[in-house]
């Protein structure tokens, strides 16, 4: 097969496609039924890319068919519902050009209000996640100049789609994608006068990777922890060999790189991700540069454990996750070193490695899965309450026993019943965590469904102790006297919150069963329930 150079960048996102497949099967197997709504013909590539998955059904839905009753339920059982509807194929008298300005105004509001009701018809029969992507017009850039410009008239269709959708709705910019791999490489006139699929091979696995993308976002499923060598990495030169005056680190210059860098860093920070320092150096040399040094962009409040000093990182590594009590599987490690880069990889493989490289890593950091705005108060709790773990177990360390302990943190726990503003922490909280739960996953769409229902009722669980203040950890949901949904994060284990959750539950209802999935990992929590029934307590 001849490779085009503009196609090089549709290479990478092939094997980019076939890493994220393989990325946790645990998560892949919560993706079993995919419909895909289209007005071009799928099937011959899109569907089989999507069918890669093992235990993945995909079945795909002509646009015109799509409010046939026939459809409900396989929109009821959906995991994704993606909508990908061509522009050409609708308008095809849009290649005349002679179009004037009030039959444009005229087609777009008629798009705009067959989208709204769509989207309207699928949200009436299905929880499950809609992915719907928006309309390109490259399709005429084929036969224009390379300067041609285009005009407005998709970018206000788009607009228009996007008022309409519901919030939850996640949409993808397909015209992104076309250019990030090249109008020419996206496109195959052979697909579309033989299958009805205007598109390149190409364009459709970069559009499945998107969704699956998509999916681990909404999902909050991604790397939690990003640990990061100092020298070279957060600045230039060895800090214990040149102090803190001579290390490159500033705005201009040859520090540049490595303040944009922290810049890079920070973002992830404000979308959640939890920051560690791994180096052999001196501590109070660290501390110092983070605290004096006017380069630079991390400050100590945004790192959550400083593992610094002259053991060797896997050691050290691991003493992070224990400290942070997070699994290493969800940890990202950076440094500039290939020697400790491979020796982590040999030691801890589940850890992802990234070379510092200024020019080749930042693709790397894909394997984060983040949402754009996740809230700036949550994710100051939850750092908060990773940053200050040291103390709880320093103060554990010093107490005769357990409940002496309990009583030291001097615990503030509330449950209530859920608001709006809660959903989808909750339904965060349903997909993250492997530990303290029934096994029952939800999406925001769920919760909402669930709570307007009035079928059932669902609370919310908030924590605080001396230390901090980590906002909501856990979620239940009792439906016709059943425990139907459990979830507690693993960030407050150890403090017999849940025992308490039980408490709540058995003093006001009467449960007779509840619903178990199991995660791999949630064998304690049967155990406790299948202990409290068979006690009669439940």
């Amino acid at each position: 097969m001849k490779i085009f150079p503009q196609q090089n960048k549709a290479i990478d996102i092939i094997r980019k496609w076939d890493t994220v497949i393989t990325y946790d099967g645990e998560y892949m197997r919560n993706i079993q039924n995919i419909v895909v709504i289209s007005n071009i013909s799928v099937e011959p590539f899109f569907v089989p890319i999507l069918q890669e998955r093992e235990n993945t059904a995909v079945i795909a839905v002509p646009c015109q068919e799509y409010r046939q009753s026939g459809h409900r339920s396989s929109f009821k059982e959906a995991d994704i519902i993606i909508i990908w509807l061509n522009l050409e194929v609708l308008l095809p008298e849009i290649h005349s050009g002679v179009t004037d300005s009030r039959w444009k105004e005229e087609k777009a509001e008629k798009i705009r209000m067959s989208c709204r009701d769509m989207a309207k018809y699928i949200t009436l029969y299905s929880g499950a996640m809609v992915t719907w992507l928006l309309f390109e017009d490259y399709f005429l850039h084929l036969a224009m100049a390379t300067g041609h410009r285009g005009n407005s008239f998709v970018e206000k269709v788009n607009q228009g789609i996007q008022e309409e959708l519901p919030d939850e709705t996640v949409v993808i910019d397909l015209k992104y994608l076309i250019a990030e791999m090249g109008i020419g490489a996206a496109f195959s006139a052979k697909n579309k006068y033989r299958w009805n699929f205007p598109y390149s091979k190409l364009l459709a696995v970069a559009v499945a990777n998107e969704v699956q993308k998509q999916y681990f976002i909404e999902n909050g499923i991604s790397k939690k922890c990003l640990v990061l060598d100092c020298d070279n990495v957060l600045w230039g030169g060895i800090l214990s060999e040149d102090g803190m005056g001579s290390i490159r680190l500033g705005s201009s210059g040859l520090g540049l790189e490595y303040q944009e860098f922290q810049r890079f860093v920070l973002s992830l920070y404000y979308r959640g991700v939890i920051l560690a320092i791994c180096s052999k150096n001196d501590r109070t040399d660290v501390l110092r540069v983070f605290r004096e040094h006017s380069g630079m962009i991390l400050k100590e409040e945004h790192i959550a454990c400083f593992q610094v000093n002259w053991k060797n990182k896997t050691y050290n590594i691991r003493q992070i996750a224990v400290r942070l009590n997070i699994g290493t599987e969800s940890m990202v490690f950076v440094d500039d070193s290939p020697f400790e880069i491979e020796a982590v990889k040999a030691f801890l493989p589940e850890v992802t490695t990234i070379p510092y490289h200024r020019e080749t890593m930042y693709a790397a950091f894909s394997c984060f899965h983040l949402k754009e705005n996740p809230g700036y108060g949550e994710v100051v709790k939850r750092n908060d309450a990773y940053r200050t773990e040291v103390f709880r177990q320093e103060i554990k360390a010093k107490c005769d026993s357990y409940n002496e302990y309990l009583a030291a943190l001097e615990m503030k726990i509330d449950i209530h019943e859920i608001v709006p503003a809660e959903y989808g922490r909750i339904a965060e909280l349903t997909q993250r965590t492997n530990k303290c739960t029934n096994g029952v996953r939800c999406t925001v769409a769920n919760i909402r469904e669930w709570a307007d229902s009035m079928e059932g009722h669902l609370y919310t669980v908030t924590y605080a102790d001396k230390f901090s203040d980590m906002g909501i950890v856990g979620g239940f949901g009792i439906r016709d006297d059943k425990l139907a949904l459990f979830s507690l994060s693993c960030r407050v284990l150890g403090r017999e919150i849940e025992d308490e959750m039980l408490r709540y539950i058995q003093e006001r209802y009467r449960i007779t069963e509840y619903e178990f999935r199991d995660t791999g990992k949630n064998d304690n929590l049967k155990l406790l329930l299948e202990k409290l029934q068979g006690s009669r307590n439940f």
